[in-house]
């Protein structure tokens, strides 16, 4: 009985180690804390992200400019938004869309406004790489 709570506090101090940035002893620390039990400060965290690529470089002035991914750390039937850089800052463009069950995503754009226009896509609070296309008369 009490091996098992030394091993827990151990647990819980090396994880709160790590948490507060204390790599050397806490990695020492739980390596010694060997037990059945975790903490959900060394829980691992998946980290989230989101790809874009972009059907076409090139499109004229109101056709469609297909957009899709691959996302990682998101749920299925999140919100994909895509945006455009206007003026200095991103803003929504009127097109979203869902991540599906296969963590994947796809949405098409359609814009008038003449010459590069960059876009990405943000879904749970990240952003994938921009995407230029030339948009042409």
């Amino acid at each position: 009985m009490r091996s098992q709570f030394v091993r827990r506090t151990a647990a819980v101090v090396a994880g709160a180690a790590l948490a507060a940035g204390g790599l050397g002893v806490a990695g020492a620390l739980q390596a010694n804390a060997v037990g059945t039990h975790t903490t959900a400060a060394s829980a691992a965290v998946a980290a989230k992200s989101i790809t874009m690529k972009s059907d076409k470089a090139t499109a004229k002035a109101w056709t469609k400019v297909s957009f899709t991914g691959k996302t990682s750390g998101i749920a299925r039937n999140t919100a994909v938004q895509v945006q455009r850089f206007e003026n200095g800052k991103w803003v929504n463009f009127p097109a979203t869309t869902k991540v599906t069950s296969k963590a994947t995503y796809s949405v098409w754009v359609k814009s008038g406004r003449v010459g590069v226009n960059k876009f990405r896509v943000v879904s749970a609070k990240t952003a994938s790489a921009s995407v230029n296309v030339n948009i042409t008369k």
